[in-house]
């Protein structure tokens, strides 16, 4: 079951995708060949008003083929004879229907679940298997209210306070009863897990009424926001990183992402799924506006090149950067593939 909706919920973000420069497409007045659903060799095609819809064997994914983006249209229903200010539109249209699905998944979430609402007081979201804080007792949804004698209301307020104390352990007071908890204080945790081992916030779900959906979609515009950020500079600083020799590290591919999947629906249910998922599709949307060939990005530039010096790219070479792009991308997939194969066998 975890891996049909892994495959679904994946397909749903490529296809949107898709479909954005689909639409863009159709807008502009470029013919679109054949719009797919999963990936070739196809399984049955139908043709309707000049488009080829069809079925491919390879459940994951999409495409959108337009006529003339190799370079060798002809007319004016040719995505290479189109105005540059054209091209940009196909071109980010898949881009902008991502962060719209971001937008449209955070704002029903948000909608069901309640908007978040900033308290003065720090939640316990989750609890890190055998961490300091598992075996001290904490557990989801105790709230910490000091950290020694230091009242605590932030959630960077217990952060800086607990740091203070690494390598010896200190005394939480935990909700209204006051009670106290000692907890060790890692000098070095597991990636990800932090000195004590919790996920925490200082916000907690205000139920809305069906009416007011003004206020899930507000907050669902400020979460495409926050995760759009917290994904742009993780994907520049890897990128960075790459220019000095710094080889990223805990990048997973689909295998790592249905591990995710899995472990979302077992543990926190389907809404965190979709919820998952729409972070998904921001990570998707900034990933495709890189510039690297074969990348949505990769074709901006080009774009950018024909509007400064008013004249086309060479096509052949346009044609070639594009297909070695694709060859590094689907090397560089399989070899993150082949990590998360050897991590999954050296469990």
């Amino acid at each position: 079951m975890d891996l049909i909706i892994f495959i679904i919920a994946l397909s749903v973000l490529v296809m949107v995708h898709e479909w954005g420069h689909f639409i863009a497409a159709r807008k502009t007045g470029v013919r679109v060949e054949e719009f797919g659903l999963g990936l070739p060799p196809r399984i049955i095609g139908k043709k309707i008003k000049g488009t080829i819809y069809s079925l491919n064997w390879l459940p994951i994914g999409g495409f959108c083929k337009l006529y003339g983006e190799d370079g060798d249209g002809s007319g004016g229903d040719a995505f290479n004879h189109k105005k540059p200010w054209q091209k940009l539109i196909i071109v980010l249209g898949g881009v902008i229907m991502n962060l719209v699905l971001a937008i449209v998944i955070f704002s029903v979430v948000y909608t069901i679940l309640g908007v978040p609402k900033e308290t003065d007081r720090v939640k316990v979201l989750e609890v890190a298997q055998n961490s300091p804080a598992q075996k001290a007792g904490l557990k989801e949804n105790d709230w910490i209210v000091k950290v020694g004698d230091r009242e605590i209301k932030k959630t960077n307020e217990l952060i800086d306070e607990v740091a203070k104390y690494k390598g010896k352990t200190v005394d939480l007071t935990i909700g209204e009863s006051k009670k106290i908890v000692k907890v060790e204080v890692r000098e070095n945790p597991p990636a990800g897990e932090g000195a004590i081992g919790v996920a925490i916030s200082n916000s907690e779900m205000e139920k809305i009424p069906w009416y007011r959906i003004d206020k899930g979609i507000v907050a669902g515009f400020k979460e495409a926001y926050y995760w759009g950020k917290i994904i742009a500079e993780g994907v520049f600083k890897m990128v960075g990183g790459l220019f000095v020799g710094n080889v990223p590290k805990d990048v997973s591919g689909p295998i790592g992402m249905y591990e995710a999947t899995s472990a979302i629906n077992k543990n926190q249910g389907l809404l965190a799924v979709v919820h998952f998922f729409g972070i998904v599709s921001v990570n998707l949307a900034i990933v495709n506006v890189l510039p690297f060939p074969a990348l949505d990005g990769g074709r901006i530039i080009f774009v950018l090149y024909e509007m400064i010096a008013r004249k086309k790219a060479n096509q052949k070479v346009e044609v070639i950067v594009n297909n070695i792009g694709m060859l590094i991308l689907l090397s560089l997939i399989l070899l993150i593939t082949v990590g998360d194969v050897a991590r999954l066998l050296g469990k």
